[in-house]
């Protein structure tokens, strides 16, 4: 959070409680607002005009007055700044997206990665494909925030276990400086942008949950009292790697039991012997689609596969729920498709493993949004916060 040392600072940190109020709401009047922050109405007005000089907000004062004082409306500027998010968590495609101050997407476009593209090869495209995506855009860029499917070691700077061998060991950030010079630039696990999507935006401090993304792989975004919980060396969440119960299959990691090998896509599509069906869509999620209605037709081999996944999902969810304890978790990604049909499942198995789920109203639910979307909004959100607690405007008078 912003340093409360000086007097400035103690401004500008009311400043930023305005700001992320308005950004929550659109829009309150400067009395509300008053009333919201425990601030004079004076000490507000004054702290609005300084925000609508930064071009954050707009004030419209009201044309007539009843006597009383004028109860003039105050509005959040969401495309004052956008973040450049670029999603890297798939090895067959990379997304780009523009997401403005009030965590709308408000334009992407992606570009296939083959098996056969260089690093260079890569990085061409992702610069050819912003050049055209911001082509004509005037709106200031705050910065770049990249997803990515691997452990991004923030003491190195290194690509730790990617999914596409080309980033394994890279210093990713000397390649997006060369692209975006002077910029800043954030990296972050595909799952924990994709947990921080999730955030609200008036940034409540009090949210607790777990969110299990799934991928090629299975991460889990981890937010306690409304901040992303990264680990030490930021590896915490790496979810799939998780030993489950009667798995003996072996992972591409060396190891047995894994909970990637029971509960993924890809590890559906192998013990379903169609492997050959899921590589030839243009995307995973499709193949989910697929497997709903197969299941839902009452597909005896689908059916069983499916419920196994649920099962030691629930499994592991109960050991989370007692380590954690969170307000709720959340499922999402490519197999969002597929948790209507076994979500009751989950949460039966859930509660009857879990020591604390009968004492509690467990919460899990499941969100149907496409995995780039997730990973781009949480990109953007990821860049606000960075924005905000170093970069805001400093707020002089109040």
């Amino acid at each position: 959070m912003i340093d409360v040392s000086t007097n400035i600072d103690v401004k500008t940190a009311n400043a930023i409680k305005i700001y992320s109020l308005l950004r929550g709401s659109g829009s309150n009047t400067k009395s509300k607002l008053a009333h919201e922050v425990r601030l004079s109405f004076a000490s507000v007005s004054n702290i609005c005009t300084s925000l609508e000089v930064e071009g954050l907000v707009k004030v419209k004062e009201k044309l007539h007055s009843t006597g009383g004082r004028r109860a003039a409306k105050v509005s959040f500027c969401s495309d004052r700044a956008y973040t450049l998010v670029i999603d890297m968590h798939h090895t067959q495609h990379i997304y780009l997206g523009l997401i403005n101050l009030g965590k709308e997407l408000k334009k992407f476009t992606r570009f296939e990665v083959s098996k056969t593209d260089t690093l260079e090869d890569i990085f061409t495209n992702i610069r050819t494909s912003f050049l055209e995506l911001y082509k004509g855009e005037k709106t200031e860029l705050l910065g770049v925030s990249i997803g990515i499917s691997a452990v991004h070691d923030p003491h190195t700077g290194i690509i730790l276990q990617s999914t596409n061998p080309v980033f394994e060991r890279i210093h990713l950030s000397r390649y997006f400086e060369e692209i975006f010079p002077g910029k800043h630039l954030l990296f972050d696990n595909d799952a924990n942008l994709a947990g921080l999507s999730l955030r609200a935006k008036s940034g409540t401090v009090d949210e607790n949950r777990l969110f299990i993304f799934f991928t090629q792989g299975i991460g889990l975004g981890i937010m306690i009292n409304g901040r992303l919980y990264r680990g030490r060396n930021g590896f915490a969440g790496e979810l799939g790697h998780l030993k489950v119960s009667g798995v003996n299959k072996i992972c591409k990691c060396g190891g047995t039991g894994c909970l990637r090998t029971i509960a993924t896509l890809e590890s559906i599509a192998h013990d379903l012997g169609e492997m050959d069906i899921i590589q030839a869509l243009e995307n995973s999620d499709l193949y989910a689609t697929q497997l709903a209605a197969r299941y839902k037709a009452g597909e005896n081999d689908v059916v069983e596969r499916l419920n196994l996944t649920a099962m030691k999902l629930g499994e592991v969810m109960a050991d989370l729920f007692d380590l954690f304890n969170p307000g709720e978790i959340i499922l999402g990604g490519n197999m969002a498709s597929l948790f209507p049909n076994i979500i009751h499942i989950i949460k039966q198995q859930c509660r009857a493993l879990s020591n604390l789920a009968t004492e509690v109203d467990l919460q899990i639910r499941y969100i149907d949004k496409q995995t780039h979307e997730l990973v781009l909004l949480g990109g953007g959100e990821k860049m606000f916060q960075y924005w905000l607690e170093h970069s805001f405007p400093k707020i002089t008078n109040e």
